[in-house]
């Protein structure tokens, strides 16, 4: 019998570098609102939950027909905290309650341009492979961007962070990828034995730049609005 799934998204009230984001509007609604509706829509999970410590977005979510079965304490949603942190205590109040799940699959509110597509493939592709115990989604980034790296020296002047090991022209640099925070799956028990997403029996899916935009500045909301615009033109 496959594992329980727990569809979970983590959204704190805080926000430095953009106040409020996750209920910022985009495309007519709030941001948090555009993830609720992919995995709901994606038919993958009974429920979908919210975890914040914010009654506004509580009340948000539940609109858009999320479960918040509680409000987070403050300590679990401070900005130095792992996003998986809040998903977790859920998931052991799930079981408290009967509700046993052994695999957590985290959607942040912020990248809100993934689709239904991307989440089915994510699951299905670490559904398929035992061996995982982590599956995050990527998007390949220009190779250029990581191995020409430069960073500054104690005298002032900057260095290539690799040296000279990668200084060839763009079609003979290997591929690269970056996580995009956008899908994120766990096992529980690896998750709490590692801390993090990202241990040694990880798989990744790959979506594409138009639809892995993190907000996190107010020029990335103005991209998603441009994205969303051009979709429904």
């Amino acid at each position: 019998m496959p594992e329980q799934m727990l569809c979970a998204i983590p959204a704190r009230g805080g926000s430095k570098r953009l106040p409020g984001k996750n209920l910022r509007a985009l495309a007519g609604k709030p941001l948090i609102a555009h993830t609720i509706e992919v995995a709901r829509q994606s038919g993958l999970f009974e429920s979908v939950y919210v975890c914040t410590e914010n009654q506004e977005i509580a009340d948000i979510a539940r609109a858009f027909g999320a479960s918040v079965p509680f409000l987070m304490p403050e300590e679990l949603c401070g900005d130095l905290v792992a996003s998986h942190k809040p998903c977790q205590r859920l998931a052991a109040h799930l079981a408290e309650q009967g509700r046993p799940t052994g695999i957590l699959v985290c959607l942040q509110p912020t990248s809100p341009l993934r689709n239904v597509d991307d989440l089915k493939a994510a699951v299905n592709k670490f559904q398929g492979n035992d061996d995982f115990d982590f599956l995050v989604s990527v998007t390949q980034v220009d190779p250029h961007d990581f191995h020409w790296a430069v960073v500054p020296n104690s005298d002032g002047y900057w260095h290539m962070y690799f040296g000279n090991e990668y200084m060839r022209e763009r079609p003979l640099l290997p591929p690269v990828f970056r996580p995009n925070g956008s899908i994120k799956i766990a096992r529980l028990p690896a998750l709490a034995q590692v801390g993090h997403f990202f241990g040694k029996r990880m798989g990744v899916t790959e979506t594409p730049p138009e639809r892995s935009v993190h907000v996190a500045l107010e020029v990335d909301l103005k991209l998603c609005e441009l994205i969303l615009a051009e979709r429904t033109a």
